[in-house]
């Protein structure tokens, strides 16, 4: 039997915890109930909450991915011309970025980069959600999971020859 992966800061109750949030994404979504399924379905955030209209219309979902990384969705009040979250992207720790990213390409979704390993000691992989903004998922590298730590000035020396990210 496959065991679920394991992601920081999911302790008990860590789906349904109400605490100030100093700061959180707000996506305007074209629909609130396909894209709060997406994000619950193939990548397995929990749905805190959603506010619902008098017809049942979701006016805004909270989903959460684990304690203190979460995001808010709502309906666009005027449709959106252009592409969504041009230069931001929004990252997510998790324990592996090649499980997150499988989980996701078995449900459909597209795989923009990666996983992919990165020269300060990460591995994440991209996905777009159904509007189009850029998630990233990621991971400390193999090896430091594996208890070797380089020093930051190795880590430091390594970013600087690797070059700008791709």
């Amino acid at each position: 039997m496959e065991q679920a992966p394991q992601y920081p800061y999911r302790g008990d109750g860590w789906e349904r915890q109400i605490y100030p949030m100093p700061s959180f994404p707000l996506l305007n979504v074209t629909d609130v109930d396909r894209s709060s399924r997406w994000y619950q379905d193939t990548l397995g955030f929990a749905d805190v909450f959603t506010m619902r209209n008098h017809d049942g219309t979701a006016l805004l979902a909270h989903l959460r991915w684990c304690t203190y990384a979460d995001v808010l969705l709502t309906s666009t009040r005027t449709p959106i011309e252009r592409a969504r979250g041009l230069g931001i992207a929004l990252n997510f720790a998790t324990v592996s970025a090649d499980d997150v990213a499988e989980q996701a390409r078995a449900a459909g979704a597209t795989i923009l980069d990666g996983p992919v390993d990165r020269p300060w000691n990460a591995r994440d992989v991209t996905i777009a959600d159904p509007d189009g903004y850029r998630l990233v998922f990621t991971a400390p590298q193999p090896h430091v999971l594996g208890g070797e730590r380089p020093s930051l000035d190795d880590v430091m020396k390594r970013v600087r020859d690797s070059g700008p990210p791709r």
